[in-house]
């Protein structure tokens, strides 16, 4: 599978942009004498859009790009510097990462070091911030009216930071954390050990920091260095502003010019790698790598010169396009009817490392697979030496063009926070006029770039990885959990893989049958509307009322019976229903995918197919996908299927601990749900025989429901039922079936302990609302608003407990939570309980004092997430989708807590903390997972507490909510 660099990275992707002129102010001067201004830059765009768009280049130096939005509910702002961590002193690594930290804790005008995240907060807005390779990032969103003083305050980040000294141990230690708790990851480590290869190169830096790496040295010291780091790099002329709200762009320009033309220039020369590689010495190498997880993969990882001025042509992503096709011909395709590979990617980064970037493929294996990895290998090297030697032709151009032109014509709004910072990043690579267009813009063929970086996928400039848990080890990386091996890669001769190739008959691949010919609109009610197909048989249909133009819609089939959760056989036959219909439909989803759709079947209340993207081909999509849908699957298939879903459920346990707590509280309070023994010994005992017998029965007796959002018509939705007919007989008698859900009672204390193969502790504490109610939900969004801000200051940046800490609020079902979680390296399971209680009386008082004034900023933050206009179509379909989920076929539980919301007082508020939080009967769920650094420590435990030893026993016990 080649990814589209605009989804696989999240960059400019999905979204809708608008034209606009372009006031690029330049001043050529030649003594007092002014040149002709140059003609106005216009900013490429989608048709799909009204924003206008304009550009000015402050007297500083400093580029702004501004976008002109009337229906935006908040405004946004991100600005990009033009260097990262590439850029570290050798002595100082993380320094880039540290400074973006500190740039945080207060400026001139606002010393307060919390000021600018309460600010945000306090204005329905978020702020964050990234360090990457060759860039630093800060962003923001605000409610419009707090804008200017948004743009006053970020400003300031880069024109007056205090950088005071006082704060360096704080941020040093939130540095820590961050770099503690991502210490584990393969991702980061195998990320780490390929630039650790490059030897002396920019790139070989220890990007992120900690503790060791920035204490002060003997010869200077953290603070002074990082000021000279700043004062070096942080210069206007190496920066790029993006500003989006529903301002004129005449106001922005002013807003850009009082605020950001402040900022220093310094005329600094932008960072720029040109330390030359010797691939004798950085290539061709195997590396051998044992991951935390159970992971069976190969990668051969290409080093290439940077190519990224060829972005107009592509050359990295068109032949990733052909090497990672799933199309017959393809490696893949033969690879996987071979049963030696699950999967395999393809990606093309023209810049990783500076002057370098990489072009890898990545291979899933089976069992059998890793046993063979030099033959795959073979295959695969083999068969870029046949695109060398018989070449790449142009025969793809016009599918390739128009996939990406489809993409661009029909561009969709994404969150405006997500936006800014995507053309602030944007700005620093490509021509102003360029930066939305750029990973859509395909200007042709180029033969010359394709051969040349052909040319360069040879073993002299490559390194193979084999990463699994089998692997023999003889060296530690320093910093991560990373056991490795390194030694020289002897590849066969080409001639012998070039006979492979050929036996296999590997070919270039077909090409795609699903691009979308027509876009259409079609007549579709705007109000949901009921359709009876059939006996018991309903599907619901709705039009776009904010997107009426666009061919696009969203498609849900559910296929539903109670045996996904009467019982675990059941649950884990479902389950590898779902990964063995995926993997033998990944042609097709493929297929779909570069045709503007995307084709998936999950796993829930028994089987969901969704569609969704253009309208054209979903019909044919849909047929395809159906003729699948009885999978047939060999011994060997089947038995493969088993291997994953037990290596998954071992997997999971190694996450970061805080990311599964959410899934753990689904565990306690969800029927269906089930423990990884009872899990990994049903799928044990599972057989092909089975799992045919389980489809059988699903596909003949079950409650059939559809749901269809966008450009359809009424034809189109009886025509999707004729086709599912044809394979599922829908039952005339059952109704839709759902799992059950815990009702927390008065005084339930409940607790579910678990070890887990990692150093951290993760720990959630949730305290259920006194009544499941829509006046509590919306009462505890509010005071999430609030307590998310207030939890992460005091136990992330005051306390320094961990780096994913805070409070919020969640739904169980119907019934609102008020919750505390953490991921902490530092405090073990009591301590850290003890420490959250603490935490509930501090924060009493907090809400105590909390201001009607600054109540009103919070509660109004919360409507304009519920009542902005949507971004896009799948941001419209979301409420219809939920309220069809669980039959509320009024549509209208947005409204219910629109108008609860509005009703809501500051005492209101309060009074429900105290409720949830300190009444005699509150009602608790505490999730705990201990990790090695604690092992020696009991679990946490509360009076009145109950430990959950066996789920199924309280799932069968426990009080449900009402359906």
């Amino acid at each position: 599978m080649k990814l589209f660099k605009g989804e696989a990275m999240q960059f400019l992707g999905y979204l809708r942009v608008g034209v606009g002129s372009v006031l690029l102010a330049l001043l050529v001067g030649c003594g007092s004498e002014v040149e002709e201004a140059a003609a106005p830059v216009v900013v490429n765009k989608s048709p799909n859009d009204d924003r206008t768009y304009a550009a000015v280049t402050l007297d500083n130096g400093l580029k702004v790009l501004m976008v002109s939005d009337s229906e935006t509910e908040k405004s946004a702002a991100a600005l990009s510097v033009g260097v990262g961590a590439f850029s570290d002193p050798m002595d100082f690594q993380g320094m880039a990462h540290y400074l973006e930290h500190m740039l945080f804790m207060g400026s001139e005008s606002f010393p307060e070091p919390d000021g600018y995240m309460n600010f945000a907060a306090e204005n329905g807005g978020s702020s964050n911030a990234y360090t990457s390779s060759e860039i630093t990032n800060y962003m923001i969103t605000i409610e419009n009216q707090a804008f200017p003083e948004a743009l006053h305050r970020l400003s300031e980040f880069f024109s007056a930071p205090i950088l005071d000294p006082e704060y360096i141990q704080k941020e040093k230690n939130a540095v820590n954390a961050e770099w503690s708790m991502r210490r584990e990851s393969e991702g980061r480590s195998i990320y780490r050990l390929q630039r650790e290869l490059l030897g002396d190169h920019p790139a070989n830096r220890f990007t992120i920091g900690n503790l060791e790496t920035l204490a002060d040295k003997e010869v200077r010291q953290l603070h002074p260095a990082t000021v000279e780091f700043f004062q070096q790099y942080y210069s206007a002329n190496l920066m790029a502003l993006v500003m989006i709200s529903p301002l004129p762009v005449a106001e922005m320009e002013a807003l850009a010019s009082e605020y950001f033309s402040l900022i220093p220039n310094k005329e600094a020369e932008k960072p720029v790698v040109t330390t030359e590689l010797n691939f004798d010495e950085v290539a061709g190498k195997l590396i051998r790598f044992k991951p935390q997880r159970d992971l069976r993969e190969m990668r051969i990882s290409y080093i290439i010169d940077n190519n990224q001025s060829e972005w107009r042509s592509k050359p990295g992503d068109y032949l990733g396009y052909v090497i990672g096709s799933e199309m017959p011909g393809a490696p893949a395709d033969k690879l996987k009817a071979l049963g030696l590979i699950s999967e395999l990617y393809t990606s093309s980064y023209e810049s990783l490392y500076g002057n370098y970037g990489t072009f890898e493929i990545s291979v899933q294996l089976t069992p059998q697979g890793m046993k063979r990895r030099e033959e795959i290998y073979d295959v695969i090297t083999g068969y870029i030496e046949l695109l060398r030697r018989e070449g790449v032709d142009d025969r793809y151009v016009d599918e390739y063009r128009q996939s990406l032109q489809n993409r661009f014509t029909f561009l969709e709004k994404t969150d405006d926070f997500s936006y800014a910072a995507s053309l602030a990043a944007a700005m620093q690579d490509y021509p102003i006029e360029n930066v939305i267009d750029a990973p859509y813009r395909f200007d042709g063929f180029n033969q010359e770039a394709v051969n040349g970086l052909l040319a360069q996928l040879v073993p002299a400039r490559s390194n193979v990885w084999f990463i699994s848990q089998e692997e023999a080890t003889d060296r530690e990386l320093q910093f991560y959990v990373a056991p490795h091996s390194v030694e020289d890669w002897v590849a066969r001769d080409s001639t012998a893989a070039l006979a492979l190739v050929d036996r296999l008959g590997l070919a270039l691949p077909s090409q795609n049958a699903l691009l979308p010919e027509r876009f259409d609109i079609k007549t579709t009610p705007t109000v949901a509307t009921a359709i009876e197909v059939a006996d018991n048989v309903t599907f619901w249909l709705k039009g776009s009322e904010n997107f009426e133009g666009l061919p696009k819609g969203f498609t849900r089939i559910q296929i539903n019976n109670a045996r996904a959760f009467d019982n675990v056989e059941g649950f884990v036959y479902l389950s590898l229903w779902e990964s063995l219909y995926n993997l033998k439909q990944a042609r097709l989803a493929t297929e779909a995918s570069v045709a503007g759709m995307s084709l998936s079947m999950s796993a829930g209340s028994g089987v969901s197919l969704t569609m969704s993207g253009f309208t054209d081909k979903q019909p044919e999509l849909l047929s395809r996908a159906l003729a699948g849908l009885r999978v047939e699957a060999s011994e060997l298939e089947f038995g493969q299927a088993v291997e994953r879903y037990l290596r998954s459920i071992e997997n999971a346990k190694r996450a970061f601990p805080y990311t599964r707590l959410s899934p753990l509280l689904g565990l306690l309070t969800r029927e269906g749900q089930y423990t990884d023994t009872a899990l990994a010994l049903a799928a044990s005992k599972a057989n092909l025989e089975g799992l045919e017998a389980f489809i059988d029965a699903t596909l003949s007796d079950s409650h059939l429901r559809g749901l269809f959002f966008g450009n359809y018509d009424e034809a189109d939705v009886v025509a999707t039922y004729e086709r599912m007919a044809e394979v599922v007989k829908a039952s005339p008698t059952a109704s839709y079936a759902r799992a059950d859900v815990y009702d927390p009672q008065p005084g339930d204390t409940y607790m579910l302990n678990r070890d887990v193969p990692v150093e951290d502790l993760g720990m959630l504490y949730a305290f259920a609302a006194p009544e499941a109610t829509v006046e509590n939900r919306a009462l505890s969004r509010i005071l999430a608003r609030h307590l998310r801000v207030r939890a992460f200051e005091t136990l992330r940046t005051e306390e320094q407990l961990g780096y994913a800490a805070g409070g919020g609020s969640l739904d169980l079902y119907q019934h609102p939570m008020v919750i505390f979680y953490i991921q902490t390296p530092v405090k073990g399971p009591q301590d850290m309980l003890d420490r959250f209680n603490a935490y509930t009386l501090e924060y009493r008082d907090e809400l105590a004092n909390l201001t009607e004034d600054s109540f009103e900023k919070f509660k109004a933050g919360v409507l304009t997430s519920l009542t902005e206009p949507p971004k896009n179509l799948s941001a419209e379909a979301g409420p219809f989708a939920s309220d069809w989920a669980i039959e509320n076929y009024d549509f209208d539980s947005r409204d219910e807590l629109i108008a609860a919301v509005e009703a809501a007082t500051l005492d209101d508020v309060r009074a429900f903390f105290d409720a949830t939080v300190f009444s005699e009967d509150r009602s608790r769920l505490v999730i705990q997972l201990r990790g090695k650094r604690f092992a020696e420590e009991s679990f946490a435990t509360l009076d009145g507490g109950v430990v959950v030893e066996d789920v199924d026993q309280f799932h069968r016990d426990m009080a449900v909510q009402a359906k």
